[in-house]
């Protein structure tokens, strides 16, 4: 559908139709999940069938979530998607929070194939999904989020690949947005902080749960996701970092257990 840029709810999505990348776990299932709960209609992406399918399983008799197992690096298979949607169920808006990373990551161990790898998904294939998606954006003046992240800002122990890949979708970003805002076209980077999704499993040395319930959480994102798509037409939520409000600063991670007051949760 055409949005009317002057007549938007904050947290209205009814009526919307959203494609989301990363669908299947963390962020992205749980930006897919508020948008559901909300009354959008969802076409979700990911690699793993089973997880994604698994998702949005209560909406698909209505039709609202619909699962299209896909690599978002295969430049091919994502055109062929974002073509078929145009014909048949064009979106208005785009969640790109796919995303991976690689151990080791170290810049003295990472290897070409590695690094090849993870810039084929987290950077190629943003770049794949806005573009061509982009038509459909400027027919209903939509809006594409990009999951990057705050390593995109500040060094951490995410790796330099990662922290490329993430300073990449920022600059995509930025300079997509610069080429596009006066064609309707809204796009926000979401930086986030440490969050707890399935990815921290994957460290070299995973973080303690009990340090995990004061990482920023997945609906925490899609929350800040949410805000992002439905702000009035005028104003665009051109970036937005979010950090652990506990345990990391704008270029600043505390490494040890925080000391906290009791009760805070």
């Amino acid at each position: 559908m055409k949005l009317d840029p002057h007549h938007r709810e904050l947290g209205d999505v009814k009526g919307r139709t959203v494609l989301v990348t990363g669908a299947s776990s963390g962020i992205g299932a749980a930006v897919v999940q508020s948008l559901l709960s909300r009354g959008a209609k969802v076409h979700a992406v990911a690699r793993r069938r089973e997880e994604l399918e698994s998702v949005g399983a209560e909406y698909v008799s209505s039709g609202s979530y619909v699962a299209h197992v896909l690599n978002v690096a295969d430049r091919a298979a994502v055109e062929q998607l974002l073509t078929e949607l145009a014909d048949t169920d064009p979106i208005d808006t785009l969640v790109l929070a796919a995303g991976r990373n690689i151990n080791p990551r170290t810049f003295g161990e990472i290897d070409s194939d590695a690094w090849d790898d993870l810039i084929d998904v987290n950077l190629n294939g943003a770049f794949y999904f806005l573009r061509g998606a982009l038509p459909q954006l400027r027919e209903s003046n939509g809006d594409a989020v990009l999951i990057s992240s705050v390593a995109a800002l500040w060094p951490d122990h995410s790796g330099a690949a990662y922290q490329a890949s993430k300073a990449g979708m920022l600059g995509l970003a930025r300079g997509a947005a610069r080429d596009e805002h006066a064609n309707g076209v809204r796009i926000t980077s979401i930086l986030p902080g440490v969050v707890n999704t399935p990815i921290v499993d994957r460290r070299p040395t995973p973080p303690p749960q009990e340090l995990r319930r004061w990482f920023i959480q997945p609906e925490d994102v899609a929350q800040a996701t949410l805000s992002a798509i439905t702000m009035p037409g005028r104003t665009t939520v051109s970036e937005v970092t979010l950090t652990a409000t506990r345990l990391q600063s704008i270029g600043n991670t505390q490494q040890a257990t925080p000391s906290l007051p009791d009760g805070i949760d």
